[in-house]
């Protein structure tokens, strides 16, 4: 090629060194690519390795099923020993039992609780049911998703569950007035009985009932039988209604409790305000603290529901219902009586667990 002088035009044609310098920088940067990838991928495969060794000796387990514990008091030492129950029956039989409600940083109520339970699209729930209508739509829907419902303690009078674990509320109120009646030491003429503010089924109804008519077919006529409502969303609430009640004038002769939180609050009331010996408890549930109490003859007795048979029954109605597709509508759990005489083999049993 000529330039305009007629000299000769030098330079260097096109796929010279330039281009093939680009070309194997570009071969170097893809094998580089290559290398850090597949050296990641051998990491990461090792990674995972090492982490399915862990796990082996940790003792990871499989399950089969998945059933969530919805409760109105998650921290109870009652509905805590049902959980325990269940959690160990649940492992016997290939499930995991977890109560969804617990050891979380924002409080959520009973049918937020079973909101994320049926959106989760768990195998089964076993829930401590009330009369609300948000309770009954949110059992409704998991009748309509096929999650089988298993009611404990309180039953849903709708009938959207598939059993119902509890006990029988005429024979616990018929055992109370009988407690009553047991009272030889001193004259009793007036019986308080401290009733949930926040039930909304008919279970203390016909616990109140039981005790009426015990107390007027077994008893003496001139017996009054009287109820309180308490607040026990929590123990503060719950002391705070009963030292509302035992600063009247009246005091009555016997308190009857219907749950674990009155029990203790009742109990610690007597002897605040100094009158142990001159109102009887009858309390409810076996906490090392009612037992104690009982213990110092400062309850007179405690209804004992076995917890344990709760527990395990919920899990096995809900396996039941997931082998076959049908189970029985109702499990009955036994209850026992608890005084002075026989407390001593409650309390050894509960110290050599804590100390096996």
């Amino acid at each position: 090629m000529m330039d305009d002088s007629g000299g000769k035009k030098t330079g260097q044609a096109p796929g010279g060194h330039g281009s093939r310098a680009v070309f194997i920088g570009c071969l170097g940067c893809v094998a580089a690519i290559l290398l850090i990838t597949l050296g990641s991928m051998v990491v990461f495969r090792e990674n995972m390795l090492r982490n399915t060794r862990l796990l082996e000796d940790t003792g990871y387990e499989r399950y089969e099923d998945y059933y969530v514990m919805i409760t109105s008091d998650d921290d109870s030492a009652f509905w805590q020993s049902v959980y325990e129950s269940a959690r160990r029956e649940g492992m016997e039989k290939g499930a995991c039992v977890e109560m969804i409600g617990r050891n979380l940083s924002t409080g959520y109520s009973k049918e937020e609780l079973l909101h994320i339970a049926i959106a989760s699209g768990v195998d089964g729930i076993i829930l401590e049911a009330d009369e609300s209508e948000a309770t009954a739509e949110c059992l409704r829907e998991a009748w309509e998703r096929e999650i089988p419902v298993v009611t404990v303690l309180e039953d849903d009078s709708q009938g959207n569950r598939r059993s119902f674990v509890g006990v029988s509320y005429y024979n616990l109120g018929r055992e109370y007035g009988r407690q009553v009646l047991a009272i030889r030491d001193r004259k009793v003429e007036d019986i308080l009985v401290l009733m949930s503010a926040e039930a909304r089924d008919t279970s203390q109804n016909i616990i109140f009932s039981g005790i009426q008519e015990t107390l007027a077919q077994e008893g003496e006529h001139g017996i009054s039988v009287r109820a309180a409502a308490v607040e026990n969303q929590g123990a503060f609430d719950a002391e705070e209604s009963i030292r509302d009640i035992f600063m009247e004038e009246a005091l009555p002769d016997v308190i009857i409790c219907l749950d674990e939180i009155s029990t203790s609050c009742a109990y610690q009331a007597v002897v605040d305000y100094n009158k142990v010996g001159l109102i009887d408890i009858i309390g409810y549930y076996d906490s090392e603290t009612i037992l104690r109490a009982i213990e110092r003859n400062v309850v007179r007795a405690t209804i004992s529901i076995d917890t344990r048979e709760m527990g395990s029954s919920c899990v096995a109605a809900l396996d039941e219902y997931r082998k076959n597709g049908y189970v029985s509508e109702y499990f009955s759990v036994g209850t026992s009586l608890i005084t002075t005489e026989n407390v001593g083999a409650y309390l050894g049993g509960r110290e050599s667990e804590e100390n096996p």
